[in-house]
């Protein structure tokens, strides 16, 4: 028995299925559309799988593993096949007793450890390419965590600039009717329409800063992602050790252990120079087939040639010699390099984490002192008004600054959350 469905019915079925599969395989988890949110770990996973300059990587550093393997192996031989001393005049196999069909193998074997020196340096460079994917997860987590957070603080400005804007409605309301009635003059009036008009301009500009937020976490989760709501708390990243531990650790960092393997390169660059003062060697084993009778009338017999060659360096000063002095200088270089990474690491670390420690001292004030204070100002002017003790203009101004004291204490959160993003970076949190 068959069963026909709608057209309508059948494309909403579609759609309905179409968003379970997106919004699962993202990790997204959800009751109904409208109860979707986007959390900060759903974001970081989900920049983790979108990274396509960290697949790159990761790829050229698997190219370089399999490429260590063939980098340690002998060259392929050689097969011979010729025809020797064959009689011009004639061109008869059996005329002549040196007349030969020829069938050989030739085998190179390198000078010295080469092979083994070559696949020690092309696995350490894997390893750098190991080291920058480390690094690379490093900083499209504080990216994202970044983007987010600036995307969490502009929702939270929209949302508290929206609830004064209801306020100064209310207010405004207010004075128009204590102005119908002869209690407020008309500067009352204006100056509500003023403080309301200023605040649909700052919601308007907030729209736009909104937005671009969304366009720069759309670059790490994309667009679809971007546009769903976060949750009303904001995120809470792992802690930050005390900074000595920071510094100490440096050394494991993904941009300092990629030194580390550059170095180890350059010092096996160094080995292979220096095994090039000493022989190379090649095999060649050769069997060759004759015809014909001997002088008894016998057959003649074949032959087998074996012989070693052997290339001897007798002039190194401008060549293997200037190779090693160049291979020493690069790992030299290579040595510096890190020292200077770092140092500069060190440095980065010692000034973000004064920052991070100034900005969660002034939250720490604004949460003790100041958003308390504020609040109490406005409450405490909102019935001086009521019982006509202050004026509109005082009112207005206590509200207006209990607005900026809230706006104030969220972006001190969010950008210490942020410089704390930057400190992650350095300790090497990946979760």
């Amino acid at each position: 028995m068959l069963y026909f469905i709608r057209p309508t019915r059948l494309k909403t079925l579609l759609c309905c299925i179409t968003t379970w599969v997106v919004l699962n395989g993202a990790g997204l988890t959800r009751a109904s559309a409208d109860e979707a949110v986007l959390a900060l770990a759903q974001a970081e996973r989900l920049a983790g799988d979108r990274d396509a300059l960290g697949q790159s990587i990761s790829a050229r550093a698997q190219a370089l593993r399999h490429q260590s393997v063939a980098d340690g192996q002998l060259s392929d031989p050689r097969f011979k096949l010729g025809a020797v001393n064959f009689p011009v005049d004639s061109f008869a196999r059996g005329q002549e007793p040196m007349t030969q069909l020829q069938f050989g193998v030739q085998q190179t074997f390198p000078r010295g450890h080469t092979l083994r020196y070559s696949r020690s340096r092309t696995s350490a460079m894997a390893g750098v390419e190991t080291a920058r994917v480390a690094e690379r997860k490093l900083s499209v987590l504080r990216s994202v965590r970044k983007a987010y957070l600036e995307l969490y603080f502009q929702l939270q400005n929209e949302k508290i600039l929206a609830e004064h804007e209801r306020l100064f409605s209310r207010l405004l309301d207010v004075t128009q009717r204590q102005y119908a009635v002869g209690r407020d003059n008309q500067h009352d009036v204006l100056l509500a329409q003023l403080e309301l008009s200023l605040l649909q301009d700052r919601r308007a500009e907030i729209a736009g800063l909104k937005e671009a937020a969304v366009v720069q976490l759309s670059k790490w989760i994309g667009a679809q992602y971007a546009v769903l709501p976060l949750p009303d708390e904001q995120p809470v990243l792992p802690a930050i050790p005390a900074l000595d531990g920071i510094i100490t650790d440096l050394s494991r960092h993904p941009l300092i252990l990629a030194h580390d393997h550059t170095i180890d390169a350059s010092r096996y660059q160094v080995s292979i120079a220096e095994e090039q003062y000493k022989p190379g060697w090649s095999i060649d084993v050769t069997y060759s087939e004759r015809t014909g009778s001997d002088l008894q009338g016998g057959g003649r017999e074949d032959f087998l040639s074996a012989m070693v060659l052997m290339d001897i360096p007798l002039f190194t000063g401008q060549r293997q010699d200037k190779r090693v002095l160049a291979g020493r200088q690069r790992h030299l270089a290579a040595k510096f390099a890190r020292t200077d990474q770092l140092r500069e690491l060190a440095r980065q670390a010692g000034r973000i984490h004064a920052s991070w420690r100034q900005l969660g001292k002034r939250y720490e004030f604004y949460e003790s002192h100041t958003s308390i204070e504020a609040q109490q100002n406005a409450d405490t002017t909102l019935k001086a008004y009521r019982n006509d003790v202050a004026d509109f203009t005082t009112l207005m101004r206590a509200r207006l600054l209990e607005l900026n004291t809230r706006l104030a204490m969220i972006r001190l959160s969010v950008d210490r959350a942020k410089v704390q993003s930057d400190l992650l970076y350095f300790v090497g949190d990946e979760q």
